[in-house]
């Protein structure tokens, strides 16, 4: 797969000359600020630019979301690659668990349409990307993008509710990237603090370091796993909030509806723990990485 196209041309803006170029060539470099430039080059345009085959490009667009809508609908797991077997391993291991897949299809199906939902770093939320299409309006999808802010999720669903007080808002975090922010609970247990709901996935892992271990060096991982005994549903009690553990397909659904409704209407905080098996999904770059290369022999004689 091409993460870049190799004949794409690529425009570039940034305030920061230095940063021009830092990672793909480019065909114009302009250093500037992002909106001052765009507005310069809109100005510039015709009144009809990008009209042409316009009605095309939109059938396009409209049949290929329709095709990844369906493919989704029936998306329950995530394939091993060749020569991997982890994925099969985590669901023999777990049958009776949800597919990070299965969890976000109940998500999608409770969440309010005018939700402001905020995501964090990580392979569940990465598969999250497919599924949080929901919006019609904008600004109402935080996301860390690719700046890689580890416990993102918890305080961004924070700061939203304060910018957007009479609107729901719903955060989503791995149990690896929430363990970064969970502190935070302590704060808005205070009561002067608007209310918000947190869904934290509890895979007891760090899934994104597992996927590319587990790609590069022969289904082996290291450094991955989670404490078990941790119930983040009792931190959040101790904390004066509302904590839920879920299990299923209809506890979610449910403790996510109610939790929304005590948000709006009784200003009740909740965080819902999802326990999930250790189903991994896509790599966030599969060309960010290449296999180890062998270049020295090793021996226990080296170590003493």
């Amino acid at each position: 797969m091409e993460y870049w196209p190799k004949q794409a041309k690529l425009i570039q803006v940034d305030i920061n000359a230095d940063r021009i170029g830092l990672t793909k060539p480019v065909t114009v470099g302009i250093q500037g600020d992002a909106k001052l430039v765009a507005d310069g080059i809109l100005g510039q345009l015709s009144a009809d630019a990008g009209e042409t085959n316009r009605s095309n490009r939109e059938a396009v667009v409209k049949t290929t979301k329709a095709s990844w809508a369906t493919e989704l609908a029936g998306m329950d797991h995530e394939a091993d690659d060749a020569g991997t077997t982890w994925n099969e391993r985590a669901r023999k291991a777990h049958p009776d668990r949800m597919s990070p897949r299965i969890a976000w299809r109940a998500v999608q199906r409770v969440i309010p349409k005018d939700a402001i939902v905020t995501s964090d770093i990580g392979n569940n939320c990465a598969i999250g990307n497919a599924y949080n299409q929901h919006f019609e309006q904008g600004r109402k999808y935080l996301a860390p993008g690719l700046f890689g802010p580890c416990g993102y999720g918890f305080p961004a669903i924070m700061g939203a509710k304060i910018g957007q007080p009479d609107v729901p808002v719903v955060g989503f975090s791995g149990d690896g990237a929430f363990g970064i922010s969970m502190n935070e609970m302590v704060s808005i247990g205070r009561g002067d603090w608007p209310a918000v709901t947190m869904v934290v996935f509890r895979n007891f892992q760090w899934g994104a370091e597992k996927r590319n271990t587990t790609l590069w060096y022969q289904d082996n991982f290291v450094g991955t796993e989670l404490n078990t005994k941790v119930d983040f549903s009792k931190v959040a009690q101790a904390c004066g909030l509302k904590g839920v553990q879920v299990h299923t397909v209809d506890a979610l659904e449910k403790a996510l509806t109610e939790a929304v409704e005590g948000q709006m209407k009784r200003k009740e905080t909740t965080l819902i723990e999802v326990y999930l098996n250790q189903e991994l999904g896509e790599p966030f770059r599969r060309d960010a990485m290449t296999a180890p290369v062998k270049v020295a022999g090793i021996s226990a004689g080296d170590m003493q």
